[in-house]
């Protein structure tokens, strides 16, 4: 993304405990500096702007050996973000940090404090402070053991894909996936905990209800036209795999050919958008009785809705500072970060803006009712059964060649049947059995017969959990 929007959004606020701006920095004054911020309420350092904002750009100073002092030397592990942005013709840097969720963190085995605009080595009586909060911490909602789930209920495929990021962010690379769970708090005292079933249980709502993902889809703009609704019930990960593979499918790309040049562009926003459901996915409140999170499709805006307000999120809604560092779910945020699903932290709501400006989509708007956030993208259109008629013959007819190919000995009638159910999943991912037998007037019977055949086959796919997941399209029929 655009990094001059951010400075420029930072540039419009004063310095505080959570914003320093220094005109030039060693990369070992610095760490001490950042080790303190993580022992405080975490913030933002930007490098190459003076204390009157005045933007002089950086000198000697290597961004990479900046990340990688950060990284290896500040203990226990904490993710940093390290960028350099170009500003006007300008080198400057940008470092975030999250408020620490183990404290207390040391360089080189000094715990620091931050103490207004410098920092000092902490007293007993500041580390006595910090290991209180950090036991106090322990009985955070994500960090409280889930009795009866044990590690065969997780989904180790999805931790191993974490465990080998977090490798490559230069941590210690953990070949066991129980020590992994217990480096990084979701394995305690041979309980698994909250987090740890968000993010990794194959059916987590088994566990915590308020982890579904409900998504809703309207025939016009009243709430009162209800016209579909998916609810996702996996674990954190393939739950925005499969919430984004029905979002590209409702909205679809438009082409353009420029010449021999032919440029594909998503209807929607997805960058945005993603930043919103990661942000409302990391800051909700699971806590609450009424914790939720729904995204709803109206046919002209999208509206990604969610429970759970933080003060920090609140004023940068209301100040429109667009920049904040507080986290609600630490552990959930840290494997997002792993993930590459979180980047350049604390500033998703700037990045929302940029990228849907840069793109030609109207800039999203923040509102904030008790406690509900809700984010909604304006003039974003559904793709309409009109949108797609044109399209129907032509798509029946390529699907038919699929088919073909997949078997040359097959009837003309089940081929045409074949067909249906793939153009009728084309347009509407996400059916069951159920709603595509009221769709084809194929008896239910036979019809599990052709999905299994097309599901062998490798041309749909079942996502979500048994009760309420659906059938797609496979990725490689999609991408022809």
């Amino acid at each position: 993304m655009d990094g001059k929007f951010i400075i420029d959004n930072l540039l419009q606020q004063n310095e505080s405990d959570r914003l320093v701006f220094k005109q030039q920095t060693t990369e070992e004054e610095l760490a001490p500096f950042v080790t303190s911020m993580l022992n405080g309420r975490g913030g933002d350092i930007v490098l190459g702007i003076d204390k009157n904002k005045k933007v002089v750009g950086i000198h000697g100073v290597e961004t990479q050996s900046i990340s990688n002092i950060l990284k290896t030397r500040i203990r226990p592990f904490a993710p940093i973000e390290v960028n350099q942005i170009d500003y006007e013709g300008k080198e400057v840097v940008l470092i975030s940090v999250w408020e620490g969720a183990q404290k207390p963190y040391h360089f080189d085995g000094k715990i620091y404090k931050k103490v207004g605009e410098a920092y000092v080595i902490a007293s007993n009586e500041n580390l006595g402070e910090m290991l209180a909060e950090r036991k106090k911490s322990e009985f955070n909602w994500e960090r409280l053991p889930v009795l009866g789930a044990e590690i065969e209920d997780l989904d180790l495929d999805e931790v191993r894909k974490t465990m080998e990021e977090y490798a490559r962010s230069g941590n210690e690379r953990i070949y066991d996936e129980e020590l992994f769970l217990m480096r990084n708090g979701l394995l305690k005292d041979g309980n698994l905990t909250n987090a740890c079933i968000v993010l990794y249980a194959k059916h987590p709502a088994q566990f915590i209800a308020q982890a579904r993902i409900k998504l809703s889809k309207y025939a016009t703009d009243s709430p009162a036209d209800l016209l579909d609704v998916h609810v996702f019930e996996d674990n954190l990960f393939k739950n925005i795999d499969s919430l984004f593979q029905f979002l590209d499918m409702n909205y679809s790309k438009s082409v353009k050919i420029n010449g021999l040049l032919r440029n594909e562009r998503w209807n929607y926003p997805r960058v945005a958008v993603r930043e919103a459901i990661l942000n409302a996915i990391v800051h909700r409140d699971y806590n609450s009785i009424n914790g939720f999170m729904q995204v709803k499709l109206y046919p002209n805006r999208m509206e990604v809705v969610s429970y759970g307000i933080l003060p920090s999120i609140a004023s940068a809604v209301r100040n429109g500072s667009l920049v904040f560092s507080e986290l609600r779910n630490p552990d959930i945020a840290h494997q997002c970060y792993y993930r590459k699903l979180i980047e350049m932290m604390g500033t998703g709501l700037a990045r929302m803006i940029q990228v849907c400006m840069a793109n030609g989509f109207d800039v999203p708007r923040f509102e904030i009712n008790e406690q509900v956030v809700m984010v909604t993208f304006p003039n974003v259109s559904l793709q309409t059964a009109n949108d797609k008629k044109p399209q129907t013959a032509d798509m029946k007819s390529y699907f038919e060649g699929v088919i073909e190919g997949m078997n040359e000995g097959i009837s003309k009638d089940l081929k045409e049947k074949l067909a249906l159910i793939l153009c009728i999943l084309k347009e509407q991912p996400g059916l069951r059995t159920t709603m595509l037998g009221e769709k084809t007037n194929i008896p239910v019977k036979s019809l599990e017969r052709y999905v299994k055949q097309l599901k062998d086959a490798g041309l749909i796919k079942f996502l979500g959990a048994s009760k309420t997941g659906g059938y797609f399209l496979s990725d490689s029929i999609q991408k022809e």
